[in-house]
């Protein structure tokens, strides 16, 4: 199992140490041709909360944002979309404005140029989840845990 540090520099997006990142990604980065200079090989994570939920996506090479709202409410459904964007881009809040109005077509969103995938997640009951990559993902697995097997030693 391979620990590593998590960085949290200021104005910046939590990210794994470069270290342990890299080697993390290395088998995986070897096997798409990517170089570890190149974005996609560094994994990446989001974290999200809401209500009685917790949830994490993780991605072994890309950018990735994860937003989670206690609600049903389309509305929320826009704002959960936009927030998984800013923090996939890494802009968080700062970039808000430029994301007001989002448009996804055939699972996609542009963003400053670039073309994101878009995942709407169920199994929440009573909230609405996305998450946003900047890489192709062949499938989305999801994990439900209770407290009890969360924080099993």
């Amino acid at each position: 199992m391979l620990l590593s540090e998590i960085l949290f520099a200021p104005g910046a997006k939590p990210r794994l140490a470069p270290p342990a990142a890299l080697a993390a990604g290395e088998a995986q980065c070897a096997q798409r041709g990517v170089t570890s200079h190149d974005e996609r090989a560094v994994p990446d994570f989001s974290i999200s909360h809401a209500g009685p939920w917790v949830a994490c996506a993780a991605l072994t090479g890309g950018r990735v944002g994860l937003d989670l709202e206690t609600s049903t409410d389309e509305r929320i459904a826009q704002w959960v979309l936009r927030e998984a964007l800013l923090k996939a881009s890494g802009e968080g809040l700062r970039g808000l404005r430029e994301v007001q109005e989002l448009a996804v077509h055939e699972g996609r969103v542009r963003f400053r140029g670039e073309s994101w995938r878009v995942h709407r997640l169920g199994g929440f009951d009573g909230a609405l989840a996305c998450i946003v990559c900047s890489s192709e993902v062949a499938a989305l697995e999801s994990h439900a845990l209770s407290p009890a097997e969360l924080f099993v030693t």
